[in-house]
């Protein structure tokens, strides 16, 4: 895969203070002020990642950076998703979660990449120089704050994605996982029973130790009985009730 994201065009004429400025109004009409990383953040602090941040695009199946590399850059996701994985030593890939509008990618203090991450669809990015960010860390002692709940709420997905894994049945362990996602997916300006990505079955069995076969069945029965629909953009969910039911019969 070829990879590497490409920065927003901006007009040679427009200087540092302008160009600045205009980031700052981006900044202060994105939705994501209130969900995800950003939403731990004052204004002030806000306005002083605007100042480091440049704005980029993922084109789909594009990798924006691979496991073992040099982090050079710290992403927070503003659209679009992205496919999370790890190789093993044995060389297999394992899916180890999807990044979302609002997730912070990579951690400030690892000098290398501990993951690969790769677009399902196009996506739109804030990145950051390591350098920068924990520059503004060194300054703004209570951006640590928001980087721990962030690093709690990773976790927590860990240990979620451990419990997943460990689910025996297959449609209550693919119906957490489609509840989890449609949740996490919700924004403010779409439909909040709709995941707007076609993720792929084969990422789908990775992540819950399934095979595609499996994975397939599973979402077929959940079409068939009218719980979720395959659309153009991606899943549409049609009976919350019944697959919280499902969901809970392991």
């Amino acid at each position: 895969m070829a990879s590497g994201p490409v920065a927003s065009p901006r007009k040679e004429a427009d200087s540092p203070r302008n160009f600045f400025a205009e980031k700052s109004r981006a900044c202060g009409y994105c939705e994501l002020r209130s969900k995800g990383f950003c939403s731990r953040l004052s204004e002030n602090q806000k306005a002083l990642l605007a100042e480091v941040s440049r704005l980029v695009t993922l084109e789909s199946h594009k990798t924006l950076f691979r496991q073992g590399e040099e982090a050079d850059n710290v992403y927070v996701v503003r659209n679009g998703m992205l496919r999370l994985y790890q190789r093993m030593l044995d060389g297999r890939r394992q899916v180890i979660g999807f990044a979302k509008a609002g997730d912070l990618l990579l951690f400030p203090f690892s000098e290398r990449n501990d993951y690969s991450a790769d677009a399902l669809d196009s996506v739109y990015l804030c990145q950051f120089r390591r350098q920068d960010f924990l520059g503004l860390l060194q300054r703004e002692p209570e951006l640590l704050s928001a980087l721990a709940v962030i690093t709690h709420d990773e976790l927590t997905r860990a240990r979620y994605q451990i419990a997943l894994l460990s689910q025996r049945k297959a449609e209550p362990k693919m119906a957490q996982f489609l509840l989890a996602l449609f949740e996490s997916c919700a924004r403010p300006d779409s439909n909040p029973m709709a995941i707007p990505v076609r993720v792929p079955q084969a990422d789908i069995a990775d992540y819950l130790g399934m095979t595609v076969e499996t994975v397939n069945r599973t979402m077929a029965r959940l079409v068939r009985d009218a719980i979720i629909s395959v659309a153009k953009h991606g899943l549409d969910l049609l009976d919350v009730k019944r697959l919280r039911e499902i969901a809970e019969s392991y």
